[in-house]
């Protein structure tokens, strides 16, 4: 017997046949021709080189070939039937879910105000939601693991399509007991001697945090190196040093530290939603970057 490459619907007639034990009567359910149905067990019976009922008089009944094709026909056809469910599912455009990652900075203001504002206009959304380092959301974007992630600046990848969504404000951040504490503005020059507090050398705010230093005439002294802003915020408060960071989008905690505007044009981080060009994304987070990149709010 060589390989058989056996067709849905042919097993989808066998098992009515099966079930009803009579020709006539599954063609009738499957809304088929006799002959039509008769034809497919032909093909199944020439696939599998064996007879699979035997026909004691106008009925016909499973044989011993026949009970083994059936035993793994109806778990064939409902793992497909499932499937046909699952892709259903996700051709929906007002229910199922939104797989997105996001950096880690994002995830105490952004990425709440989205969802919240999202489900008021889609209450059928389900979020699955991964944050990490910028470096990590795009391999997960890159591996289909996630079907949008929200990161600035762009990922230097050509296959990911990226659209600017707002540019966060950049803030010098310095203890609460620091001589410039008080001042509401600050040129970086005149902190070139202050130890910083910074994010790790890969990550890609680190790259325009010291590029801002380097366009005021310094390379900042690094007292320590954190993997994420809540943390080295925390350890400006501490006292360790002094951090530029993203703006703080909630009521500073107590003990948190003073927030200075940068005299510098480019002093903000540009934020946008990314995807792999190309590739044909769920309904509804299809849905969902449209809405985002056309119609949600921009007062971030």
């Amino acid at each position: 017997m060589t390989q058989a490459h056996v067709s849905t619907d042919d097993l989808r007639a066998f098992l009515a046949v099966s079930e009803g034990e009579h020709v006539t009567a599954a063609a009738a359910r499957l809304h088929l021709s006799q002959p039509a149905v008769t034809r497919a067990i032909g093909r199944l019976e020439d696939q599998f080189g064996v007879r699979l009922f035997d026909r004691p008089g106008h009925r016909v009944r499973l044989n011993v070939f026949g009970r083994v094709l059936a035993a793994h026909a109806v778990k064939i056809v409902a793992q497909l039937d499932a499937a046909s469910t699952d892709i259903a599912g996700l051709l929906d455009p007002h229910a199922g879910p939104v797989r997105i990652g996001f950096v880690r900075s994002l995830g105490t203001w952004l990425v709440p105000d989205l969802i919240q504002s999202f489900k008021a206009v889609e209450p059928g959304v389900e979020f699955q939601l991964y944050q990490g380092l910028s470096e990590q959301v795009a391999d997960q974007l890159l591996r289909g693991d996630v079907d949008l992630i929200l990161t600035g600046p762009r990922p230097r990848l050509p296959e990911v399509s990226w659209e600017l969504l707002t540019d966060e404000r950049l803030e010098l951040a310095v203890p609460s007991g620091h001589r410039l504490a008080a001042r509401r503005r600050i040129r970086l020059a005149e902190v070139a001697a202050e130890p910083f507090v910074a994010l790790a050398v890969t990550s890609e705010f680190r790259e325009l945090s010291d590029r801002l230093c380097r366009e005021a005439g310094f390379s900042p002294a690094v007292a320590f190196e954190a993997d994420d802003v809540a943390t080295v915020r925390a350890l400006v408060g501490a006292g360790l040093g002094i951090a530029i960071l993203p703006a703080l989008h909630q009521p500073a905690a107590s003990g948190a530290p003073a927030t200075l505007a940068i005299a510098a044009q480019d002093a903000a981080r540009p934020v946008g939603l990314a995807w792999i060009a190309g590739r044909q994304l769920p309904a509804m987070a299809e849905t969902f970057r449209g809405w985002l990149i056309s119609s949600a709010p921009r007062g971030w």
